[in-house]
């Protein structure tokens, strides 16, 4: 073990050298790209808010749409893979009347956390704007790059909150099966994939809460790369799913692992960031049995004792594992939690409205967009 870890050291060392050359190499020759900023949703309180985001040569992606074929999607995707970095470059990130100058890493991210003045803000909103701005000369005639990103602040009257996962179980990625992974990621776009029949109607009614006034906030952690950012936004956006920091991982090698963030590591961490900075507010977990989601959501249940409402596990694999799921059910009998194994959105939104999570209301909402999605498939 201490030899790998000096191996993979020495490998994030060198990697981090080429990139340094490569780029200054690129710079001299006038050989980048136009230049982008791409701020990521961010989150906080009414204490404080952090966002972070990245900077990048422009892979001059065009919006999808559902006329495109699969090789126009496949070339998209390379492009998002295959995009530059723009390594030790500061900007500017303003919030309030707050501006902090930040610079960006090795791999082009940045991170930047302001304080917030509650006397500020305007609490009609869910969303407030965080404004950057390049202040480093990266090519010739370069002009202003600038960019707004977006923090959310949840209201103080919110009824909880609502951490979900994406692949199975918001998006269908098919993630048991790997050749229909790579099928649906390369083939398709945000148009073309498809989300869980009647996911929108029931997130919609968690959003609006039991009395259908709050504005519960959603989070959404997926272990995908942050190169598919812009996929994900895009897909919730066409179908009307509600907005929220979408927490994705950096890939690649680190001086102590092979891959920088694992997925068992990767969802706990994110997950219990967003449990410490809303202390007061309980929370909703949504999840599927695809992978390790019952084992990580058990673990944050015990963890955080009072905080979590109930977890809904999307049942999208073989007998096997969802035998195995139904064993961690029964082990939380003695924490109060409901984790229900759910074979569709309905038996989820069931449990919710018996819990007094959503509306009855909104149960015809959710029956008919299941159906309107099962026509259409």
């Amino acid at each position: 073990m201490p030899r790998m870890k000096h191996l993979l050291r020495n490998f994030s060392q060198v990697e981090m050298a080429v990139d340094k050359l490569w780029f200054a190499a690129k710079r001299r020759l006038n050989r980048i790209d136009p230049i982008m900023i791409l701020p990521y949703r961010g989150y906080g309180n009414h204490q404080a808010v952090t966002i972070q985001g990245r900077v990048l040569e422009n892979a001059g992606l065009d919006k999808p749409a559902p006329e495109d074929t699969t090789w126009e999607n496949i070339v998209a995707m390379m492009r998002r893979y295959a995009s530059e970095e723009i390594p030790f470059v500061r900007l500017s990130a303003t919030f309030q009347d707050q501006t902090q100058v930040v610079e960006t890493d090795d791999e082009g991210y940045f991170i930047v956390t302001f304080s917030v003045d509650p006397a500020k803000l305007d609490q009609q909103k869910l969303w407030h704007t965080v404004s950057f701005r390049l202040l480093d000369n990266i090519v010739e005639e370069q002009g202003a790059v600038t960019a707004t990103g977006e923090v959310m602040i949840p209201d103080l009257k919110s009824d909880f909150g609502i951490i979900s996962d994406v692949d199975d179980t918001v998006l269908i990625s098919q993630t048991t099966q790997l050749l229909e992974v790579v099928k649906l990621s390369l083939a398709r776009n945000a148009t073309t994939r498809m989300p869980f029949k009647g996911i929108t109607a029931f997130y919609e009614a968690l959003q609006k809460g039991k009395e259908g006034k709050a504005h519960n906030p959603f989070f959404y952690v997926s272990s995908s790369p942050w190169n598919l950012y812009d996929v994900l936004a895009d897909f919730f956006a066409i179908n009307h799913i509600p907005r929220g920091p979408i927490l994705l991982r950096d890939l690649g090698i680190s001086e102590t692992k092979f891959i920088k963030e694992k997925h068992n590591e990767h969802k706990p961490i994110k997950i219990k960031h967003i449990l410490d900075v809303y202390p007061d507010l309980p929370f909703i977990l949504v999840g599927d049995n695809g992978q390790h989601d019952p084992e990580i959501y058990s673990q944050i249940i015990r963890e955080y004792p009072g905080r979590i409402l109930a977890a809904y596990i999307r049942d999208v694999s073989p007998d096997r594992r969802a035998l195995e799921v139904k064993k961690i059910t029964a082990s939380l009998s003695d924490t109060g939690v409901d984790m229900v194994l759910c074979a569709d959105t309905e038996a989820a939104s069931q449990h919710a409205l018996a819990k007094g999570f959503i509306q009855a209301s909104k149960m015809d909402d959710i029956h008919a967009e299941k159906e309107k999605d099962e026509q259409e498939e």
